[in-house]
């Protein structure tokens, strides 16, 4: 089970340099945008809002009467002079439970952080209205490789032939490979540090550990981070 406390930690401590760095969420959150060729709904939910890179591409796009956004931390005080539109809920959304529906949901980036993302994605195709639309882009199994395999460290990410056996072989699934070159190892970790993504790490580890994985990263990685996109596009069950 994931350790939300630590999660929220991280992420609260990451929003003043997380817009800065995340260099592949930002290009996730347009890719996204793209896929939704419909552009006036009436509820709009996001997932993740967290410092609103997602949330500011959406409301120049769409038409909307109401956007809810929730999130785990406490996105409104990061999400300013956007719009009076907006509904914030600090929330996990494994716990949320609306009384509302909605015409479209969208998450860019963040559902990776469920302790089952599949059960999480059904249930907001529950909160869908008739004809409404799901719209997600999360991590597949190749996501930060290098990280795992130097300290065997990674959340569970799911493969496209699984995500199809869950959610259905019409899941619309489109699918990127991104690489990014950093000049050292230890930049390669302040990148990860800044963007929120060692939230899973609980154990400290020793100096001596630090320098063997940078070492590792740098000879046998040459410094790169794979990021492995997939975006979703579902319709309500």
């Amino acid at each position: 089970m994931l350790d939300k406390n630590l999660i929220q930690k991280k992420f609260e401590k990451s929003t003043s340099t997380y817009n800065d760095n995340a260099i592949v969420q930002k290009h996730m959150a347009v890719e996204l945008i793209n896929l939704i060729k419909k552009k006036n709904f009436e509820n709009i939910l996001e997932i993740g809002s967290y410092t609103g890179i997602l949330t500011q591409i959406a409301i120049e796009k769409f038409n909307f009467k109401n956007y809810y956004a929730i999130d785990i931390i406490n996105s409104e005080k990061h999400i300013k002079n956007l719009s009076n539109k907006i509904i914030f809920e600090k929330c996990d959304v494994e716990n949320y439970r609306p009384k509302e529906k909605f015409d479209l949901i969208i998450s860019n980036a963040s559902l990776q952080w469920c302790n089952n993302i599949f059960s999480t994605i059904k249930n907001l195709q529950n909160y869908l209205n008739k004809d409404g639309v799901l719209a997600i882009s999360i991590f597949g199994e190749k996501n930060l490789i290098e990280i795992k395999n130097t300290f065997n460290i990674s959340l569970k990410y799911p493969s496209i032939n699984e995500i199809k056996a869950i959610l259905g072989k019409n899941t619309y699934i489109k699918e990127e490979i991104i690489k990014l070159n950093f000049p050292t190892a230890t930049a390669l970790l302040k990148h990860l540090k800044h963007t929120g993504v060692n939230a899973i790490n609980k154990r400290r580890l020793s100096i001596t550990e630090i320098k063997r994985n940078l070492i590792k990263l740098n000879e046998i990685y040459n410094n790169t981070l794979t990021y492995h996109p997939l975006y979703l596009k579902l319709y309500s069950a």
